[in-house]
């Protein structure tokens, strides 16, 4: 029997957690990982800080997250590299379905679009897309109010494996996030044209709210579920005492500016990202764009 895998395509701080935690809930017959593998320590605090980092390193590496070696790779176009990677996790992925007798997988993790989707698309015949795409502006503040290293988690926007390539030196921190928005979105709309993509489906970080919706996803994805009574949304800013997410005048004002630094070829990109501006009640006029 063909297995059911789905692959997320996100940029991340859109609702991942939340989405995993409600297929843990409710799916049934469905393995799911959460940016996988994950490291569960068993040193009590503080030495499972050190346990952390050493696992990260030698056990559930960078690599097989999808960050580190993986974003190099995919810059530099070392695809079997990455195919070697999604081969490992494939092995491990099948097992669990085997042990569980899953017939569907869903992967939830911002780092699939980052580069692994070279490898295991190679190796998986068949497989749906899920697009959990956030607001732009609502996700760049998120991604900014947490204070990370970018290039942890992103290749260099001027990278020739890039859709959209920009001058990283002429970007802010801000402008930084917006483009990661923007190339997961370009990513997303050619990876739907896969001949081996069975469902692309679009779902908005705003829709885990509604069990309704969320049903409605789980039925369009093949996936058996017990009826949704309820949704918490958590991994929010405020869990860990950062600051609510809250789009200011300042931060349209930079999503206008990035705007205009895109090719004029991306028609449908600024049209997405003008839809923000407007839900974000900004006067487009103002700015003459």
């Amino acid at each position: 029997m063909l297995k059911n895998y789905i692959f997320t395509i996100t940029n991340g701080r859109s609702g991942q957690e939340t989405l995993y935690r409600i297929l843990q809930k409710y799916a049934i017959n469905c393995f799911s990982d959460f940016e996988a593998p994950n490291i569960k320590t068993l040193m009590p605090s503080p030495l499972n800080v050190i346990e952390r980092k050493i696992r990260r390193k030698f056990i559930e590496t960078d690599e097989l997250l999808g960050r580190g070696k993986v974003i190099q790779a995919y810059e530099n176009k070392d695809f079997k590299f990455i195919e070697n990677i999604a081969r490992k996790r494939l092995v491990f992925i099948e097992e669990q379905m085997h042990k569980l007798k899953a017939d569907s997988y869903f992967d939830i993790s911002k780092f699939y679009v980052r580069g692994l989707f070279e490898g295991f698309n190679r190796l998986v015949k068949a497989y749906s897309l899920v697009f959990l795409v956030r607001d732009p502006l609502q996700n760049m503040k998120s991604f900014y109010n947490r204070n990370k290293n970018f290039y942890l988690d992103n290749s260099v926007p001027s990278a020739k494996t890039n859709i959209l390539q920009l001058n990283h030196e002429c970007l802010s921190k801000e402008e930084l996030y917006l483009w990661a928005w923007s190339e997961v979105f370009l990513r997303f709309k050619r990876l739907s044209k896969s001949n081996r993509v069975l469902k692309s489906i679009v779902f908005k970080t705003e829709d885990l709210k509604s069990p309704k919706r969320v049903e409605t996803l789980f039925k369009s994805l093949n996936i058996k579920y017990n009826a949704i009574k309820d949704v918490k949304i958590i991994n929010t800013n405020q869990e860990i005492g950062l600051r609510k997410t809250k789009v200011l005048e300042e931060d349209l004002e930079k999503l206008v500016k990035f705007i205009k630094k895109l090719p004029k070829d991306k028609i449908e990109l600024k049209k997405h990202l003008k839809s923000s501006l407007q839900k974000n009640n900004l006067i487009l006029k103002k700015f003459n764009i």
